[in-house]
């Protein structure tokens, strides 16, 4: 982890070896896998009407793994690079209050909502201040959707995928004289009719190469006609999990 440098010696010593930021150990390398606990909230728009994810689709609470990878090194200019990968399904049964395609109202469905996500992200920490960490950085995130509805007789299903750019942001702060850290982050969009934001703030406890952390993750999704699909849900709630640090 960064932590404020009171020697030239222990800044020599940072410098050959490489930064360790949140997670990150001497090399700054760090990985680790979060189950995440999620409720959906929102709509989906299909052939001119407006869907409930909730009310209409069934859609319903679930658990989902986050991993991730990353290297925080202290070389200047060069950025850091994390890549977290999430894996998101959502699972249910409804009654529609319109006609879904080819499959009529007043139907019982069932429907799956699947909305993976791959994000590379390259970051900066332009101020080295004690016990406390900044990044900055820009995010390609890559999501890859899967819309099924079905019921008995018919099934409808739209598959989208395609790259979406997002800021980035990071901020976490050392608890003096303890091994925890509390930090928080935010990837966010606003272009062409799509905005997204990725929040997420957990409190992690660190003990030589392992640890662990407990927090709440919100992602907010409005897609307009990407990839000829409409939507705007949400899913919320907390996580947990463990990492690795070198």
């Amino acid at each position: 982890m960064r932590r404020a440098l009171t020697t030239t010696a222990a800044a020599g010593l940072l410098l050959s070896t490489g930064a360790a930021h949140a997670t990150g150990g001497i090399l700054g390398l760090s990985g680790g896998v979060n189950l995440w606990s999620h409720d959906p909230d929102g709509t989906q728009k299909f052939d001119g009407s407006t869907f409930d994810v909730e009310d209409d689709l069934g859609l319903d609470g679930d658990e989902d793994l986050n991993a991730w990878l990353e290297w925080d090194h202290p070389v200047p200019v060069i950025p850091s690079i994390r890549v977290e990968r999430t894996g998101l399904e959502e699972q249910g049964s409804g009654t529609l209050n319109f006609d879904y395609g080819d499959i009529s109202a007043s139907t019982s469905v069932d429907s799956v909502v699947e909305l993976d996500q791959t994000d590379i992200t390259l970051f900066w920490s332009p101020l080295p201040l004690p016990y406390l960490d900044v990044d900055i950085g820009l995010t390609g995130k890559v999501i890859d959707g899967r819309i099924l509805v079905e019921s008995n007789a018919q099934k409808e299903e739209l598959n989208f995928s395609g790259p979406l750019p997002m800021a980035y942001g990071r901020l976490g702060l050392d608890i003096p004289t303890t091994r925890f850290k509390i930090e928080a982050s935010t990837k966010i969009l606003s272009y062409d009719g799509h905005s997204i934001t990725d929040t997420q703030a957990h409190l992690a406890y660190k003990w030589w190469y392992a640890g662990a952390m407990i927090g709440y993750r919100d992602m907010a999704v409005e897609l307009d006609d990407f990839d000829d699909v409409t939507i705007d849900v949400s899913f919320s709630g907390p996580y947990a999990g463990a990492f690795l640090r070198f």
